[in-house]
């Protein structure tokens, strides 16, 4: 093999490379658009159309502030706080809207701190525009300002609504106090006492929910009524007793103008708080077979003076 050979063999390994890296480079501009968007940027906007969206935007910008918030007044009310049942512990509520208070209460601290840094940012920005003297620095630095300031004006939107939002909580939690007659020293052993309320009810509305999609109480369900001390067999004869009620209420219903005779809300909550007051007590057998002689330690509640004087005379008398 010659010299001649070799180089010609050398060439010809290194030309398809050399043009693969040519077509390579013309990539970026033929995919990129370029040469469309410096000719017309904007295919369908134009200056008039671009008006008169800016024109529409003042009103619309104003109506955004009612859709901040994550959820309406009657999602949170209605869906939310309903699904802690509610009827069966208020204190339960209770505690969902403090949660929340504190969990709008931590944002709005967050938005707040983060906020405040952009307006820093945006004063160093203002000046660094002042007296930068490299042209391109100096639009970079525009380009950030103009950047932080957009950002701020928008987050003021969710700032002003979970603000909103815990004002409606505290309404909501003042409805409550007021509409279950809770004090406003309410403490920690009000809330534990209130507990074996709530589990009784939701207990037997287990029940109810179990034998109207399956026929029967599930593993699950029986397992929570004997926690609570009663019987799956009490439970089972109280919720087809139940059942067979509301049948034949439903049966004597033949007429739109009879629908109010159908076994409704309040009646099922009756039911809960019939079987409340049957089974109150009922958690001291559940604590015997297990062994203990109480489920609450007030010693280590937060008290208010009232439960206090009532711990300390207690202590005095045995």
């Amino acid at each position: 093999m010659t010299d001649n050979e070799i180089d010609i063999k050398s060439s010809n390994e290194i030309t398809p490379f050399a043009q693969v890296e040519k077509i390579f480079d013309s990539i970026p501009a033929i995919f990129s658009r370029i040469e469309s968007a410096s000719s017309k940027p904007l295919k369908v906007i134009d200056e008039s159309k671009l008006m008169k969206i800016k024109d529409r935007l003042e009103e619309q910008n104003e109506k955004m502030a009612c859709f901040g918030k994550s959820d309406s007044h009657s999602s949170r009310k209605l869906m939310t706080m309903q699904m802690l049942n509610c009827g069966d512990s208020t204190f339960r509520v209770i505690k969902q809207i403090l949660a929340q208070i504190e969990k709008k209460q931590t944002a709005i601290s967050q938005s707040y701190f983060k906020l405040k840094k952009q307006y820093v940012t945006v004063n160093e920005l203002k000046e660094k525009i002042e007296i930068e003297p490299d042209r391109f620095k100096k639009q970079k630095h525009e380009i950030s300002y103009q950047e932080k300031q957009v950002n701020i004006a928008n987050a003021f939107i969710y700032l002003e609504a979970a603000l909103k939002e815990i004002g409606l909580l505290q309404d909501a939690y003042e409805e409550i106090k007021r509409n279950k007659g809770i004090s406003d020293d309410w403490d920690e052993l009000d809330v534990e006492k209130a507990e074996i309320e709530f589990h009784i009810k939701s207990a037997f509305r287990n029940c109810v929910r179990d034998f109207l999609c399956h026929g029967k109480i599930g593993m699950g369900t029986v397992e929570y009524v004997e926690q609570m001390g009663v019987s799956p067999i009490e439970a089972i004869y109280h919720v087809q007793n139940f059942i067979q009620e509301c049948n034949l209420l439903t049966s004597k219903v033949q007429y739109e103008s009879d629908y109010d005779k159908l076994p409704d809300y309040e009646h099922f909550h009756g039911f809960l708080n019939k079987m409340y007051l049957l089974y109150q007590n009922h958690y001291k057998k559940a604590c015997k077979a297990i062994g203990l002689d109480k489920v609450i330690s007030s010693d280590f509640l937060l008290l208010n003076d009232k439960h206090k004087e009532e711990q300390n005379g207690e202590e005095q008398n045995e």
